[in-house]
């Protein structure tokens, strides 16, 4: 298959030896993810698939495998097929062995979804409830129709146990896509700020809106759930974290002629953080390294004399 030779020459070329310790950390990963002690296999199963769908989504190559290869959709089928079985053979080895075939089937149905196709409204309030905010206005007219549904079923599930954590998360998750996206560097420009007041003015804006969403499900959530309280506050902050870490990396990459950034591995690792704290630290040193790597970047197109 044309696809999968591509995919094996550009993995033997930026990881080499280091596919196979990565493929065994990926499964030793979703082994202790759904058999964590908190019983979020279910979850899990959400978040993989959500993952793949949010790569598919997201992929630049579709429009050339489907111009240019034979059987290309049954090619892609293959490919996620392939790339998901470190996820999943390691559940048919516990309790949620059925999320086996769950999984596989709900990937398979990922290359069916039309991802070309993009309805846009212009929706005025949401410039005035957003004001100069162009980054989330423009990610909120993209992805109204899929924000206002999960943070109400976030609202109406929100006095049971981690349902409501389920939907508020790909709430967040959406929210990070809106940093997928290069701004032009007139936009950048315009804000007449140094490069870390820049930074610092992005992180305490989306900051304050992701906390202002997220907080009444988890009050709530909490007020039913004492014994959450914990996690509630550790899903809450390491968030933000991660918005915080997404917006820095999307900068620390940023070039004026590019279009999009690739920071897909990394929000995968940041993502397996939240149910696996012990690899929280790695997107704290994400966060610290890539917002050094952000300013000095931001520099070639701010002035930066008032630092």
């Amino acid at each position: 298959m044309q696809l999968l030779k591509i995919r094996f020459y550009q993995l033997k070329r930026d990881l080499g030896i280091l596919f196979f310790p990565i493929l065994a950390l990926a499964s030793c990963i979703s082994f202790f993810a759904f058999n964590h002690p908190e019983k979020v296999g279910l979850y899990v199963v959400a978040i993989i698939t959500y993952l793949f769908y949010s790569f598919h989504k997201n992929r630049g190559d579709l429009a050339f495998t489907y111009k240019h290869f034979n059987s290309a959709k049954a090619q892609i089928i293959t490919e996620y097929q392939l790339f998901l079985l470190p996820f999943s053979v390691p559940v048919l080895f516990t309790e949620y062995w059925y999320s086996f075939f769950a999984l596989h089937a709900l990937v398979f149905l990922i290359p069916f979804a039309d991802t070309t196709r993009k309805i846009q409204f212009k929706f005025l309030f949401i410039t005035k409830c957003f004001r100069n905010d162009y980054i989330f206005i423009s990610g909120i007219r993209k992805n109204l129709f899929v924000l206002v549904p999960l943070i109400l079923i976030a609202l109406a599930l929100s006095p049971l146990k981690l349902f409501p954590l389920v939907a508020l998360f790909i709430f967040n998750a959406v929210v990070f896509s809106f940093y997928e996206v290069n701004e032009s560097v007139q936009m950048i420009q315009a804000s007449n700020k140094t490069p870390k007041q820049f930074i610092s003015s992005l992180l305490s804006s989306a900051a304050v809106k992701l906390a202002i969403v997220n907080a009444p499900v988890l009050i709530i959530n909490t007020a039913f759930n004492f014994d959450l309280f914990l996690f509630n506050f550790y899903f809450l902050i390491y968030n933000l974290l991660m918005l915080a870490t997404v917006i820095v990396l999307k900068y620390a990459d940023y070039q004026y002629k590019k279009q999009g950034n690739s920071i897909q591995i990394k929000l995968i690792i940041m993502i397996l953080g939240l149910f696996i704290p012990y690899l929280s630290p790695l997107t704290l040193i994400f966060y610290v390294q890539s917002r050094a790597e952000a300013i000095k970047n931001l520099n070639n197109y701010l002035d930066d004399r008032h630092s």
